[in-house]
């Protein structure tokens, strides 16, 4: 693990271009931007590392946020959380930065009271979401122009910051 890449809460403008550029390429930056993430519970988080050679201008190299958002299983899910936007920059694949970046979102659920987290998964994501605890709902389906996915959701605990990753019980 690189320790120049530090992992943070960002604001939400932070994360747009990354999004943009690894979930909608091709399609404009307000394309990325989700209902919701403007909500002051949200929490927008970036793998950032310092680029000496460019004047100590910062990369962002992953990014995700979690929102709250009742699931569509459970429209009055008032402790449910979204996972939407991790996106890992292609060439930082494969570091554990994506990981990082979801630790400190569920970190964020369990700091303010915990609940259902949920979200759709792109399928070849999947053992990410598998070993921080998620669990499958339902089938793959098909987003147009973005591909299969996959609801997953686990529990997160409340506290101050540690998240559970016990089994959860069915929905």
């Amino acid at each position: 693990m690189d320790e120049a890449i530090a992992v943070d809460v960002v604001p939400a403008w932070t994360t747009w271009p990354l999004r943009q550029e690894v979930l909608r390429p091709g399609r404009a930056v307000r394309d990325c931007v989700y209902p919701g993430e403007d909500d002051p519970r949200a929490a927008h988080a970036a793998a950032l590392r310092r680029e000496v050679a460019s004047g100590g201008a910062l990369v962002v190299l992953a990014v995700g946020v979690v929102i709250p958002e009742a699931p569509p299983w459970d429209a009055d899910g008032d402790r449910s959380w979204r996972l939407r936007g991790m996106a890992t920059r292609p060439a930082a694949q494969g570091q554990g930065l994506g990981r990082r970046v979801l630790d400190l979102l569920v970190g964020h659920v369990a700091a303010h009271g915990g609940g259902l987290l949920w979200c759709n998964a792109r399928t070849p994501a999947l053992a990410l979401y598998e070993r921080a605890g998620f669990v499958p709902r339902g089938e793959v389906f098909e987003l147009p122009e973005i591909g299969p996915h996959l609801v997953m959701w686990r529990t997160v605990t409340p506290s101050d910051g540690a998240a559970s990753r016990d089994e959860p019980a069915s929905p």
